[in-house]
């Protein structure tokens, strides 16, 4: 379009000089006639020009980057600080409120001229001292029936005491106690009979009272879920009896715990005993030393868990090669679900023993030749798990084990009211176990166990007084609030003791006598009065069975007692 009317106004500026041209004739100054058409109905079309050969438009050119300089000025003002007045939300915080007694006391009665009376008192408040003291007394004026009935009467009496001192971060605590046990040997022996002619008066029984203090010393951590934990405890111990028995011992034992992750967590544990005994045919110090250091690691549903049991002990054996011992501790498990599960434990150890553990098992020991603590060499233990829906789990697993020095009671030759230590030397124990709870709610829970053994043994015929079988269902229902009852039963099988007679010389075969089943029902019950008052009632073998745990040693019949408890 520009171009075009450019072309037309140049064409008009030719042809307007040209006439202007020829207008200038010779003669200058005339005026001649001339005729201008003027069309106002024509119409100039102009071709349409293509966008693309337009100009671009010249842009802005950009300038440099300057530098820019500000210049602050600081300007400081006095402006008061701000003072606040909080105010105090009145809300009513009700706190439910607990009955807490911190004194208890109980007294019954029942036959065999069986008095009981207990008593407990503790602090409740959350100072930084806690305490507690408690003190029971139960005791047998007599015994089963037949001749022996008077004169096998037995007590047992402890008072003792714990206090604890709450730190920032650590607790200290300590305790101590003593304890009195009173039994009798009134082991009946089958074979002794009155001879002819002879005034008798009756059995002599004699009385064995035995004695213990127990202290202990120490301090843990509060924060059981931190990175770290640790604990350390110092005790002593001493025991005598009416005869000739004398133990002393002072323990020192610690853990330390750690937790780097939550998969991860490890711990050390240590203990120290040195026990002096005394006896009829020994005098020595036994000194026991274990190192035990454990890792546990969780991944998803797995747990597994490697260690080692280090352990030094001075028993004096005439093939011993060493008094020192290595271990290892593996342990793994894995849990499907709730409903299942399995675990799987290969691991050795050496087991404590002395003269105090061996007369907590059986109060009627006498002399023996030696103590020994039990090696056991190595354990392989699996078995399945799981519960359902939170009312029901079980348990059942093998427990596969070999020891060395496996300790056994049989009756003295001397005098079979008392027993005597005997040990095996290489025994494989095979047992078979199976758990079984309940739980509906609070009204009824179930709790029982069946174990079942097989003893291999070397130098000894029977596994002397342990039990082939053992079955315990333990029943708790509280068919109301106030009313709590229990029924227990406990059966026990194939227990077999050794006999006075020698069977076979070369090799010693000796009698074996197999003891009757022992099949024991207890029930109690504790009937709420009011909140600080209540009576309760308790029965013990209310089969009236003629259980014998020990040979020659028959047990009290149906055992009654009932009383009385006060909270205050």
């Amino acid at each position: 379009m520009n171009r075009l009317a450019i072309s037309l106004l140049f064409s008009g500026a030719l042809l307007g000089g040209l006439t202007s041209a020829l207008a200038q004739n010779p003669q200058r100054g005339a005026v001649q006639d001339q005729e201008f058409v003027i069309r106002k109905d024509r119409v100039l079309t102009v071709p349409t020009q293509p966008r693309s050969f337009e100009r671009l438009p010249v842009l802005p050119q950009p300038k440099g980057m300057e530098d820019f300089n500000y210049a602050i000025t600081p300007y400081f003002l006095s402006i008061p600080a701000l003072k606040l007045q909080p105010t105090p939300v009145q809300k009513d915080y009700r706190q439910p409120k607990l009955d807490l007694f911190p004194g208890f006391v109980r007294a019954g009665y029942g036959n065999f001229a069986s008095p009981l009376l207990e008593a407990r008192y503790m602090s409740t408040t959350a100072d930084p001292l806690n305490y507690a003291v408690r003190f029971k007394h139960q005791g047998f004026g007599k015994g089963p029936a037949g001749p022996y009935a008077d004169g096998s009467s037995e007590a047992h009496t402890n008072l003792g005491g714990d206090v604890s001192y709450f730190l920032d971060k650590a607790e200290v605590f300590g305790g101590l106690s003593w304890g009195q046990d009173k039994y009798s040997f009134y082991g009946e022996d089958p074979n002794f009979r009155i001879p002819d002619n002879v005034d008798f008066i009756g059995p002599i029984v004699e009385n064995n009272v035995q004695n213990n203090v127990q202290f202990s010393a120490g301090f843990r951590d509060i924060e059981k879920v931190g990175p770290f934990g640790y604990e350390a405890k110092f005790g002593f111990r001493s025991f005598k009896d009416s005869y000739l028995v004398r133990e002393n011992e002072v323990g020192v034992q610690g853990v330390g715990k750690f937790r780097p992750t939550d998969d991860w967590s490890g711990k050390v544990g240590l203990s120290y005993f040195s026990t002096a005994t005394e006896d009829l045919n020994y005098d020595l110090t036994r000194t026991y030393f274990a190192i035990r250091p454990e890792v546990s690691y969780i991944y998803e549903a797995f747990r597994f868990t490697a260690g080692l049991n280090i352990v030094s002990e001075n028993d004096s054996l005439p093939e011993k090669e060493s008094d020192f011992r290595i271990f290892p501790v593996l342990k793994a498990s894995y849990q499907f679900a709730d409903e299942f599960g399995f675990y799987g434990e290969f691991s050795g150890d050496v087991n404590r023993n002395t003269y105090f553990s061996f007369v907590r098992e059986n109060p009627f020991l006498g002399p023996s030749s030696q103590l020994l603590n039990t090696v056991n060499n190595y354990k392989i233990a699996g078995g399945i798990e799981g519960q359902f829906q939170e009312v029901f789990h079980y348990r059942a697993g093998v427990d596969v084990s070999r020891f060395n020095n496996m300790h056994f009671f049989v009756n003295s030759i001397a005098d079979s009211a008392r027993f005597e230590l005997v040990y095996d030397d290489k025994t494989t124990v095979v047992n078979l176990n199976a758990e079984l709870g309940m739980k509906f709610s609070d009204v009824y829970t179930l709790g029982s166990r069946l174990d079942l053994y097989q003893y291999d043994l070397s130098t000894q015929t029977e596994a002397w007084h342990r039990p082939v079988w053992a079955l315990s269902i333990n029943n708790q229902v509280k068919p109301f609030k106030k009313l709590l009852l229990q029924a227990n039963l406990n059966f026990m099988g194939g227990i077999k003791a050794r006999g006075k007679e020698q069977i076979e010389v070369i090799p010693p075969v000796v009698q074996s006598i197999e003891l009757k089943t022992i099949a024991d029902l207890q029930l109690k019950a504790d009937f709420k009065v009011t909140d600080r008052i209540s009576i309760f009632a308790e029965g013990n073998n209310l089969t009236n069975g003629k259980n014998m745990r020990w040979l020659n040693y028959p047990v009290r019949g149906v055992q009654l007692i009932g009383g009385a408890s006060f909270k205050f």
